[in-house]
């Protein structure tokens, strides 16, 4: 994000549309999803992208990361009909699962009191480790993964593993790397006023995501202070940090320290990532801060 866009010198926005081949894997596209993995590692459905052009069974082009949001449903109703869900963690007595034969709550997953698991819509996936607290909403189409934990209300969205999304709000329509921390009362937009499309930055470009429902992009490490507000179609770079501002509008630098253009230390950002690692008994490794070096010095231009 350059400094003359952010005074509104914006490039006009390009269409949505779809490529003709089946799969366009252009990884910048997928950013700030894809500045840690391949879009092939990103979830689609309740597997990988590689598994679904393995398997030949993606239904849809794709090209941008609202794709793998826009199908979440009809992908994970594909896979679920391969994968056979099974409740194999913990569910608290009190707690509600809405049409259960859509239900994936992985191997030593805690679902704790009161939780509502709504699949009557579409699928939920849960994976291992994963903790759901007290009184937590999730409705399908949603994909949680491993080692997450989990509370307030989640719609139509992927979490990758090890996010921690442990206190009261709101995200919706949303894709979450892994590591991401999301303080209490952080709460996303996923509809506009208006009802209008929403646009997303993508490459420094306005693009116009065709979608009604769109809520934000959260790349690897980032973190929310409490009561963040985070509006419809942001985008959040990696290892940024979220603080001091009443809302974080369209488009958050990586690296960033309060969600503007000062910069967030690359060995301080390392150092709460190995603490934040630990916590799970993962090892923050030399190829993790190869990454780190890698992902901060492309993304130096956001915060110029």
């Amino acid at each position: 994000m350059t400094k003359n866009k952010k005074k509104g010198n914006r490039e006009p926005c390009l269409p949505a549309g779809r490529v003709h081949s089946q799969v366009a894997l252009q990884k910048e596209n997928f950013f700030p999803l894809t500045y840690f993995r391949e879009v092939e590692d990103l979830i689609c459905g309740a597997t990988t992208v590689a598994e679904h052009i393995k398997r030949k069974s993606l239904d849809q082009e794709l090209r941008y990361p609202w794709d793998l949001l826009s199908n979440l449903s009809d992908d994970m109703k594909n896979d679920f009909k391969i994968m056979r869900p099974e409740i194999l963690g913990k569910v608290h007595e009190t707690a509600v699962l809405i049409n259960k034969k859509d239900i994936h709550i992985g191997k030593d997953s805690v679902i704790s009191a009161c939780a509502v698991i709504d699949a009557t819509q579409s699928p939920i996936f849960i994976g291992e480790k994963t903790i759901v607290h007290p009184h937590a909403f999730l409705r399908g189409p949603l994909y949680i993964g491993k080692n997450c934990r989990i509370a307030g209300e989640i719609v139509h969205s992927i979490f990758m593993d090890y996010v921690n999304k442990g206190h009261y709000g709101f995200i919706g329509h949303s894709y979450i790397c892994p590591w991401v921390n999301l303080g209490a009362g952080t709460t996303n937009s996923n509809l506009k006023n208006n009802y209008s499309g929403v646009k997303v930055y993508i490459g420094g470009k306005l693009v116009d995501s065709g979608q009604t429902f769109m809520g934000c992009l959260i790349g690897d490490h980032a973190k929310s202070s409490i009561g963040s507000l985070i509006y419809t179609g942001c985008v959040i770079g990696p290892a940024a940090n979220l603080f001091g501002q009443a809302y974080y509008k369209k488009f958050v630098p990586a690296f960033s320290w309060g969600g503007g253009n000062i910069p967030y230390k690359l060995e301080d950002a390392m150092q709460s990532a190995k603490k934040a690692m630990a916590r799970r008994d993962v090892q923050f490794s030399s190829h993790d801060e190869e990454l780190f070096k890698k992902v901060f010095e492309l993304t130096a231009p956001e915060r110029a």
